[in-house]
């Protein structure tokens, strides 16, 4: 039995609200200290009781309108299983408070642990709510990504006006620098244009007339002259926006593992206080059918023990605490079962599968004295440039110590490329070949394929050029693999072209691929994905990967921790190889390994408790009210020390 498929619908507890919980909650501690108080300074017993009685009242009506939720729906859950252990103690407690001839049962009440479990059941519900609630998300600083204004065009007058203003049909102008504020048309001009923010291509995307461009995309190189297509409220960023303010997370709270462990713990109860009814019945001692109930209320009364709450509550903290020593975040411990549930496991390129930064992957230049030339020509140019280009420059240069010059003057041109001088007569370019040509550089050999290229010349001397690439993560081929052999289908989705799409797959070992895809569409192959009955965890890295991170049935993203959309991921990786995601695997099997193991501990603890109750002989009458509170304190003490084992997980 999986923790998550423990039971099918959702617990009545979770409905109530967590202002609800949280009164009751201070309320029922102030109790607790008031009944742990008189009870350990002997006092009246009928003092105790009205506490106990208010406690009850006025704290655990929640819990016990719960319980009576859930029994008429079929389903038997934390709140059943407290409710029933609550009113067998408080009945017995009643028994050995006022009955003149007091049932069956060593103990001389059970308010302590009464009192306890009321609390802590109140204390759990309340951490459940707020989880509930926290999937309303946190969502100000989202409308920083849409576009605040444009340049209209109205016959030879130029104005700005909000980007919302903007209707299909205007004719706008964006100069290099400004966002596009609408989608729509090139009709005059050539550009590049940064796309990553829709597409997660690290590389400019170059637009000429006709060409198609996104709101909220970046213009980098000249002023282009747009037709509106789409106003801002129609775009894909602002489609993206929209559905995560929409969303309350559709994947839904996972639900507490004690609800479907409950109903074992509960048949379990009554079995033993059955047996134990029947066995001190047949005895010498207590030959009264009613006087012996004491002892069926003894045993329900400490039905649920105080380490029962603790159960999955000390592996959820320390299996926190070991992941993020591996630099792994545990935002939501149901993700995790999901993903060993998972059918297919979806996969974004730039910044997930890669690095999501350009690294130099090979110098091509006519022979070893002309090479070292060269990067000192890109390595000079490019190191007071800040952008992906100029950082592989830099890093490779640092890496292979080139000397690099101090310059006199440089200027850089956004989308072409670096002019730069250094010394009297030096002039130094780095750019894109064409651009390179039209300076008047004869660029010998032209670079085949899509990567990106500088290349770089010298007073009008053409030296040779850099290829550009995005490396795979470590580990990616073999985490591929693992995969598939769990039987996962692994599929990549990327809005790059299909060139550098197809070769990352090819050398991560994955089948199957989609390239050129927007993130609606990333979206809807995951809703399609589901429309089948599988399950599916996304993995990504970056903004445009939410609406398929919402729609997945768990989500993973490598990311700096910094993010605003970490605010609706399950996990967050900041550890830049893949092997951490097998690492999951591992990490959720210890869990549920520990908060299995930490039920059966909390039965076996209550086991030794309740025989020692029943069997063992007893100390004096002015410590006896100690027996209970001690016991259940070694059992929550036995369950912390097997879930810190975690701490050390791998």
């Amino acid at each position: 039995m999986s923790v998550k498929d423990s039971f099918a619908a959702e617990a009545a507890a979770l409905s109530v609200p967590v202002k609800s919980y949280s009164y009751r909650f201070f309320l029922s501690v102030c109790f607790w200290i008031m009944i742990f108080y008189l009870t350990a300074l002997h006092s009246a017993a009928s003092s105790v009781f009205v506490l106990v009685l208010l406690n009850l009242l006025f704290c655990a009506d929640v819990m016990i309108k719960n319980a009576w939720r859930d029994l008429e729906n079929f389903r038997f859950t934390l709140s059943v299983l407290t409710t029933g252990s609550v009113l067998a103690a408080f009945c017995y407690g009643l028994s050995k408070t006022f009955f003149l001839s007091p049932l069956a049962g060593a103990a001389p009440d059970l308010n302590i642990a009464l009192s306890s479990v009321i609390v802590l059941y109140l204390w759990l519900c309340s951490r459940a709510a707020k989880s509930k609630e926290r999937t309303k998300v946190f969502i100000k600083k989202l409308d920083d990504f849409l576009p605040k204004s444009g340049r209209l065009l109205q016959g030879q007058r130029e104005m700005m006006v909000f980007a919302r203003e903007l209707k299909e049909g205007d004719f706008i102008r964006i100069k290099p620098g400004e966002r596009v504020p609408c989608e729509g048309e090139i009709v005059k001009g050539s550009t590049a244009i940064d796309e990553s923010l829709i597409t997660g291509n690290m590389l400019p995307a170059s637009k000429v007339e006709g060409s198609r461009v996104y709101a909220g995309t970046l213009n980098k190189r000249s002023d282009i002259w747009v037709r509106v297509t789409k106003n801002l409220s129609q775009s894909v960023i602002a489609g993206i926006i929209s559905a995560i303010k929409n969303s309350e997370r559709r994947r839904c709270v996972r639900k507490d593992p004690l609800d479907g462990l409950s109903v074992y713990m509960l048949v379990t109860a009554v079995l033993l206080a059955l047996a134990g009814y029947i066995y001190f019945y047949w005895q010498g001692d207590y030959r009264r059918p009613l006087h012996t109930v004491g002892i069926f209320l003894l045993i329900m009364g400490l039905s649920c023990p105080l380490s029962f709450f603790f159960s999955a509550v000390f592996p959820a903290w320390f299996v926190r605490l070991g992941a993020r020593r591996r630099k792994i975040a545990l935002q939501e411990l149901g993700a995790l079962e999901a993903l060993t549930q998972a059918d297919a496991v979806f996969f974004d390129k730039t910044g997930t599968l890669t690095y999501g930064e350009l690294r130099v992957a090979s110098v091509y230049a006519p022979d070893a004295k002309t090479k070292r030339e060269l990067l000192e020509c890109l390595a000079t140019a490019e190191q007071l440039v800040d952008g992906p280009f100029a950082a592989a420059v830099n890093i490779y240069a640092q890496e292979h110590k080139v000397a690099v010059r101090k310059l006199l003057c440089f200027d850089v041109l956004p989308g072409l490329g670096v002019k730069a001088q250094y010394g009297r007569n030096n002039v130094l370019l780095a750019g894109r070949p064409e651009w390179l040509r039209d300076q008047g550089v004869n660029v010998k050999d032209q670079p085949e394929g899509e990567q990106a290229v500088i290349c770089g010349a010298k007073n009008g001397r053409y030296l040779g050029y850099v290829l550009l690439d995005d490396k795979l993560r470590p580990g990616a081929a073999e985490m591929v693999k693992e995969l598939k052999n769990m039987g996962k289908e692994v599929i990549l989705m990327s809005g790059d072209n299909e060139a550098s799409v197809s070769a990352i797959a090819k050398e991560a070992g994955i089948d199957k691929f989609n390239f050129g895809v927007l993130p609606q569409t990333k979206a809807e192959i995951l809703g399609n994905f589901s429309a089948l009955g599988k399950k599916a965890v996304m993995i990504g890295d970056g903004f445009n990967d939410i609406t398929a991170l919402l729609r997945a049935d768990a989500s993973v993203v490598f990311s700096s921790g910094k993010n605003v959309y970490n605010n609706w991921v399950d996990v967050i990786i900041k550890r830049s190889d893949l092997g951490s995601i097998t690492d999951l695997f591992s990490i959720n099997q210890k869990l549920s390994a520990r908060i299995y193991g930490n039920i059966l501990l909390s039965l076996l603890c209550n086991v030794v408790l309740l025989g020692y109750l029943l069997f063992a002989p007893l100390p004096p009458e002015y410590m006896l009210w100690l027996c209970v509170p001690v016991g259940l304190l070694a059992g929550i003490f036995v369950i912390l020390l097997n879930s810190a084992r975690l701490l050390n997980v791998k």
